[in-house]
C-alpha cells in the first residue's frame, strides 16, 4: 500500500496498517525546494524529507518513495544529494523518482543508495530502453 498525503496528515495510519500488515506500507514523500509537499504538490508541510522518512520508518513503513518534484518529468537530470539524505536517514529501501533523463542518472541514483528508480518521461520520450536501464 502506498500512502502519500494521508500519511503526512495522519502519521499514525502508517503504524496502524503496519501493525496489521508489517512491511506493507510504502510512504510516498514528494519534496519541493527541500520541503515535503502534499495535495498534488500544492501545499507545503514544513517537513524535511529525511526527517519525515525516519519518522515513517519508526512507525513501521517498509519503504519510502521519494519524488524530487523540482525535477520531476523535466528530463533535467537528478539531484542525488537530496536522495542521499533520505537514504542515509533510514534503513528501509528508498525508491527515487524525479529527473531521470539518462542512464547516467539511473547510475547516479543507484550510487546515492536508491534501492530502485522510477523512470517515466525518459522511457516515454525514448531516451533509453527499459532493458538498458535494467542492465545497470
Amino acid at each position: 500500500m502506498i500512502l502519500g498525503t494521508a500519511a503526512v496528515e495522519n502519521p499514525e495510519i502508517v503504524a496502524d496498517i503496519s501493525d496489521e500488515y508489517p512491511g506493507s506500507v510504502v510512504v510516498s514523500l514528494d519534496a519541493k525546494e527541500g520541503e515535503v509537499v502534499v495535495s498534488g504538490w500544492t501545499e507545503g508541510t514544513g517537513l524535511d524529507p529525511a526527517e519525515a522518512a525516519a519518522r515513517y520508518e519508526e512507525l513501521g513503513a517498509g519503504a519510502i518513495l521519494f519524488t524530487d518534484v523540482d525535477v520531476e518529468g523535466q528530463l533535467a537530470g537528478v539531484q542525488t544529494d537530496r536522495v542521499r539524505e533520505v537514504v542515509e536517514a533510514v534503513d528501509i529501501p528508498v525508491v527515487a523518482s524525479g529527473g531521470v533523463a539518462t542512464l547516467d542518472d539511473v547510475r547516479a541514483l543507484r550510487d546515492a543508495g536508491a534501492a530502485a528508480v522510477v523512470v517515466g518521461t525518459a522511457l516515454y520520450e525514448g531516451e533509453f530502453t527499459l532493458e538498458a536501464a535494467k542492465s545497470i
